[in-house]
């Protein structure tokens, strides 16, 4: 942490008169690209208000502020408005996950990368602690203690912020001997386990276990660690399939089984929360061929309770709320998102401040201060990025605080509608259509994307995306299917996985395509596809599947080779996982496009970061070079720094600024080929 500015040097104090994240973004500075385009700038630059969170007093909110070169997390009166800027992250590191743990003191975690072989990196993940004025900053836990799941190098994790005690928290640390001399570790178990964590001194005290390859601990309403799943090794040393859950009666010792699963298959459980009383746990389990809500009671005397279950869609989540997280309801999703209350004044109240707010948006209710009388609260929809309030109960008022995304003019959104196509065999897939400022659904021969989600096993929601409403913007139609192999829709709908499917899920994106098209909607000359991670791959298989749809491509950190990417994981916990998703196979040579790349009719864009840890920057270096050596069109935008995500306010703009350029020349080009009839 030495290269982690505590303040931004010199203290600034700000009063706000436009907003807590209008002022923010002045404080920290734009993307500095003072030539970029102004559309691209306005959609390409980061979140001016992210991840915020209520004191427990209610009287102060934290937030990040993404849009400049480096996160910089900030602290607001709610009532005065006055907002003071605390950390700056460095150029390695960004912040998530931002709270309170009482009243003057808060915890984010820390992220960054570290190359562990040349190309390949791991991420990196360090919680940290520090006063609501910046000063007195620590970390908590221990410095590269463990690795979860995914290979990220830990330091270790909230489990629970216990509320009514302002001196700790519980934290998920890895126990490992320090020293030889460390015979208090030494003598017992190595492993996962749960400290009780002084958040001003970092000293610990184990509150439970350690227990070798337990993945979660999970807490009561209380604070009382009632539950853990185990994800046992295999005999080689990775990760293995089979998944246990156990649970225990509050004050007991006695554990007893909870549930068993294969985490490679869909008929996954999870346990996600206790009930007020602590005698039972709310799970996530496989029900008629879909993700259904269940009571189940904490010892094995009584039967488990269906809570909820709807034909056709999985159950998300269940909905906690206030400081001791009760459950209130469940989350779920079809053609938009909804949540099913369990408590009646939570659900008066989100559906009287949505109707204040415009009718046609979503609330969430994000935290309650400790009192229950202010609420802190987002309102967004597809074609609104957010806003954050504060509701005061007893006062009967609303405390506008800022918009989510501040560079974004939110009169100039285009509207994005559910609708539903026909694929060849005669399946309907549901999708997201946004439609361009100006234009109508019955708008003829329109610029057209086809924009796949990643995953592969995710899917697209309603609601504000930021790379579709930049395409429409720029005067596309965009379409998001949520082809079959996307999560929510039920077990047959998701099926074996879109890798090992791929035939079936790149044949309804292609669909997507084709319907568009047919219904005289997009214009066949002017039809490209825009994906990212699956999505990026399944935009590079579309096309050796059907080279003459698509007549521009954009790959944004794509999987080009199923059998590589089983390689690049072999470096990780969690290869086994990724070989059973993948499987082996006639599908994996087939469907990996780079082995096809004489296929490729029309010009590609790849683009990547150097330190993508989810998919390595080899595939897109290989990908450009298949079609260079196949003489394909190809171009290439590559990010030093960043990962995955590419979330950097700089970069995004300037991706964006390709995009669209990339998309100019290659379908105006096209339409002048056409028209010259060659």
């Amino acid at each position: 942490m030495a290269r982690m500015a505590r303040t931004l040097g010199k203290t600034q104090t700000l009063t706000l008169s436009r907003g807590i994240a209008f002022i923010a973004a002045l404080v920290c500075g734009s993307a500095e690209l003072v030539s970029a385009e102004p559309i691209a700038e306005a959609f390409g630059t980061m979140p001016t208000a992210d991840d915020m969170r209520l004191s427990p007093d209610g009287t102060h909110i934290a937030y990040l502020n993404r849009s400049g070169t480096y996160d910089v997390l900030f602290v607001a009166d709610v009532d005065s408005g006055e907002s003071v800027p605390i950390l700056r992250s460095n150029a390695s590191s960004s912040f998530s996950n931002c709270r309170f743990l009482n009243t003057e003191r808060l915890a984010c975690l820390a992220y960054g990368s570290a190359e562990i072989a040349r190309s390949l990196h791991t991420a990196t993940a360090s919680t940290i602690a520090l006063n609501v004025d910046g000063s007195d900053l620590i970390r908590l836990g221990r410095q590269g203690s463990g690795r979860d799941l995914y290979g990220t190098s830990v330091s270790g994790t909230i489990v629970d912020p216990l509320p009514n005690d302002a001196d700790h928290v519980l934290m998920s640390v890895y126990l490992v001997p320090q020293s030889t001399a460390d015979t208090r570790i030494a003598k017992r178990e190595e492993g996962p386990s749960v400290q009780k964590v002084n958040v001003y001194t970092n000293r610990m005290s184990t509150e439970f276990g350690p227990v070798t390859d337990a993945r979660q601990f999970f807490t009561d309403t209380k604070g009382e660690v009632r539950a853990y799943s185990i994800l046992y090794s295999a005999p080689d040393g990775y990760t293995g399939n089979r998944r246990v859950f156990r649970v225990r009666p509050a004050g007991s010792r006695d554990w007893r089984l909870l549930g068993e699963d294969n985490v490679s298959d869909y008929d996954r459980i999870s346990i996600e929360g206790f009930s007020e009383d602590g005698t039972s746990v709310f799970m996530l389990k496989p029900h008629e061929g879909r993700s259904a809500l269940f009571s189940v009671p904490v010892t094995a005397n009584g039967p488990e309770t269906l809570v909820w279950s709807r034909d056709g869609v999985d159950a998300d989540s269940l909905v906690t709320f206030g400081q001791e997280r009760r459950p209130v309801g469940v989350a779920w999703s079809d053609e938009y998102n909804h949540i099913d209350f369990f408590d009646p004044e939570l659900e008066a109240l989100s559906k009287a401040l949505a109707s204040a707010l415009g009718g046609d948006v979503e609330v969430s209710l994000i935290e309650s201060s400790a009192d229950g009388n202010r609420i802190l609260l987002t309102v967004s929809s597809a074609d609104k990025p957010g806003h954050y309030y504060v509701y005061d109960k007893s006062a009967r008022k609303l405390i506008d605080l800022a918009p989510a995304r501040g560079s974004i003019d939110t009169r100039a959104l285009a509207t994005t509608t559910p609708i539903s196509y026909e694929t060849e065999d005669g399946t309907s897939v549901p999708a997201y259509l946004t439609i361009p400022p100006g234009k109508t659904r019955d708008s003829k021969n329109l610029p057209f994307i086809v924009l796949p989600h990643g995953g592969p096993t995710a899917r697209d929601y309603w609601g504000f995306d930021w790379l579709a409403q930049y395409l429409a913007a720029k005067g596309y139609a965009v379409l998001q299917p949520n082809y079959r192999g996307s999560a929510g829709y039920g077990a047959d709908w998701l099926g074996e996985n879109a890798f090992r499917s791929w035939k079936l899920a790149v044949s309804d994106i292609n669909g997507a395509a084709y319907w568009a098209q047919e219904a005289g909607l997009a214009d066949p000359e002017r039809t490209a596809i825009v994906g990212w991670s699956y999505g990026g791959y399944a935009a590079l298989q579309a096309n050796v599947i059907d080279p003459d749809l698509f007549r521009a491509t954009i790959a944004i950190a794509p999987v080009v080779d199923l059998e590589m990417l089983k390689q690049d994981e072999s470096y990780y916990a969690g290869a086994r996982l990724v070989a059973n998703m993948i499987g082996s196979g006639d599908w994996v040579a087939a469907g990996s496009p780079r082995r096809y790349a004489d296929r490729f009719e029309n010009p590609v864009l790849l683009v990547h970061g150097t330190e993508d840890a989810n998919v390595r920057v080899r595939h897109s270096h290989t990908m450009r070079n298949a079609l260079q050596s196949a003489s394909k069109p190809v171009e290439y935008l590559e990010f030093e720094g960043l990962d995955h995500q590419l979330a950097s306010s700089k970069s995004r703009i300037e991706m964006l600024e390709k995009i669209g350029l990339f998309l100019a020349n290659s379908l105006d080009r096209q339409t002048e080929l056409t028209a010259s009839g060659n």
